[in-house]
């Protein structure tokens, strides 16, 4: 034990015992965020490193995003018209995220979007087109051209529920020249078919051992139910981290702007009818959704409500007494876009502050998963996921791939992070000045970096998380929220010129074309 003189006052000269600085390893998020008034940004924030547990590729980043839905890949697609559309969400799913459609269209337009997610994995096909034995190989042949079906099953009264009698193939059709022949004299009569009850992945293991191209399922009586399809095992063998729901076809989200006084009911039950798994329910306020929240979940209790963007714990208490299934705490003037870009409107909050605020609150009272917008590269994300959030709902780095709106049309592409009609709100909400013929953009649009295709840029995303966590000590993300709240995980302020310098050198890279994606992270 050795002896100083104190550091308060350097007159007295007893001896003491050394004590270490009680922040000599970092400070907790509570001392951090109870230390003043300001708020902090994620670049503000940087963690203390600890002992690496495991490899990089053994951190598991599955995680929630609502009560009952998890996902392999802690990435939600942002609703915005520049961003996810039918290709990007499909993208996102094969990965093990979600991808939210936009609202910035019609109904029509947006139910469209979602059956073709829902359509590029059958899963269960629930409603299979059924023939009955006198109907012809010209009846097979209309079919074909009008929906693309070249392959049906056949029961005794053509009806889906009927009694199971064959099958009849692509290959049984094309060898037969006389169009007028009955299916039950060409149907193959020897089929492999599953009994229910039976799971997606049970399934999916009758149709690898039996090496046929369609499984029938039964019920008890032997009536023909739902269909499995070969197709479905190669994606799956292909894509295994893939977002599923029971039924075993892709998950996918949608937004539905709730308005004041003109809440958009129509178009959330329109959604819900069409298999959107998540409704995604935003506003620029917080009452305007409470009342539609609580009609959804009476109507349709199967569909999750995810609901926000919620800047305080105020506003994230109504929506999850409401009804919400899940969070997303954010802004509506984007306080995650490129801090760079000149804003309108002097509203917002401190991504970091406002994340662990509204995660601190809701996870510890309601168990409720909240999901962070605004981050803008792998290190903002480890730090939300550090403050509490259970996912990241994307919008500036996904505004970038080829699956993007707009992505592979031009040539160089050129993306942008928000549209003029998403900025002002059109479809979301008129507000006095819009009635005045008068635009005020929330932010200004801004072109983002080219990240190619979605897959290459998720590998590179993950693989920054995963090595993150793994130099902070942690294997998966409910270890990383537990060392949060046991106060294991630390964490210091950085310096404003010591932002502003690295913010230069990267600046300096991008325009040099030096890895821009890299210098990002």
């Amino acid at each position: 034990q050795a002896s100083f003189r104190c550091r308060r006052c350097r007159r007295c000269r007893s001896p003491v015992v050394a004590m270490p600085d009680p922040g000599s390893e970092g400070w907790p998020a509570g001392k951090v965020f109870e230390a003043g008034i300001q708020g902090f940004t994620y670049d503000d924030l940087v963690f203390m490193p600890g002992s690496p547990k495991c490899e990089a590729s053994e951190v598991d980043l599955s995680s929630h995003i609502t009560k009952k839905i998890r996902l392999t890949c802690p990435v939600l697609g942002s609703p915005s018209d520049t961003v996810t559309e039918a290709k990007m969400a499909i993208e996102l799913a094969l990965a093990g995220g979600m991808g939210i459609i936009h609202a910035n269209q019609s109904i029509e337009s947006q139910v469209e979007m979602v059956q073709q997610v829902k359509r590029f994995v059958s899963g269960f096909i629930l409603e299979p087109f059924v023939m009955s034995p006198t109907q012809t190989l010209a009846d097979l042949d209309k079919l074909k051209d009008t929906k693309g079906v070249s392959s049906v099953p056949i029961t005794h009264d053509g009806q889906l529920g009927g009694r199971l009698l064959g099958i009849v193939t692509s290959r049984d059709a094309d060898l037969c020249q006389d169009r007028k022949e009955f299916l039950c004299k060409v149907m193959t009569e020897k089929i492999v078919t599953a009994k229910e009850p039976l799971a997606f992945s049970e399934a999916l293991e009758v149709l690898k051992q039996s090496k046929v191209g369609k499984l029938l399922i039964l019920d008890a009586e032997d009536r023909l139910v739902s269909m499995v399809t070969r197709s479905d095992l190669k994606k799956v063998r292909d894509f295994p981290e893939m977002s599923r729901d029971v039924s075993g076809k892709l998950l996918v989200a949608a937004a539905v702007p709730a308005r004041e006084g003109q809440p958009d009911e129509a178009r959330a039950r329109a959604l819900a009818a069409a298999g959107a798994n998540v409704l995604y329910l935003f506003g620029d306020g917080i009452d305007a959704q409470l009342e539609l929240i609580s009609r959804l979940k009476s109507a349709y209790p199967l569909v999750e409500i995810l609901a926000g963007p919620a800047v305080s714990v105020r506003e994230a208490k109504r929506l999850i007494q409401a009804g919400a299934d899940g969070l997303v705490a954010g802004t509506g003037c984007d306080v995650g876009g490129d801090p760079r870009a000149p804003q309108a409107v002097a509203l917002g909050r401190g991504e970091a502050t406002m994340v662990y605020e509204v995660a601190f609150y809701v996870t510890r009272n309601f168990n409720v998963p909240v999901c962070a917008a605004g981050c803008r590269s792998s290190s903002q994300a480890l730090v939300a996921l550090g403050l509490g959030a259970s996912s990241l709902m994307l919008r500036e780095p996904l505004a970038g791939a080829l699956e993007a709106p707009g992505g592979g049309t031009a040539q160089p592409p050129r993306h942008h992070v928000h549209s003029l009609v998403h900025c002002v709100g059109l479809r979301y909400g008129a507000s006095r000045a819009w009635e005045r013929q008068v635009t005020v953009p929330r932010s200004v649009a801004q072109e983002v970096t080219h990240k190619s295709q979605v897959k290459a840029f998720l590998l590179y995303f993950l693989s920054g998380l995963r090595k993150g966590l793994r130099e902070l000590g942690y294997r998966s993300l409910p270890e990383l929220h537990e060392g949060l709240e046991k106060e294991l995980l630390r964490m210091e302020c950085r310096l404003p010129y010591g932002l502003q310098l690295r913010e230069s050198r990267c600046q300096k890279a991008v325009a040099n074309g030096q890895l821009p994606q890299a210098c990002r992270a």
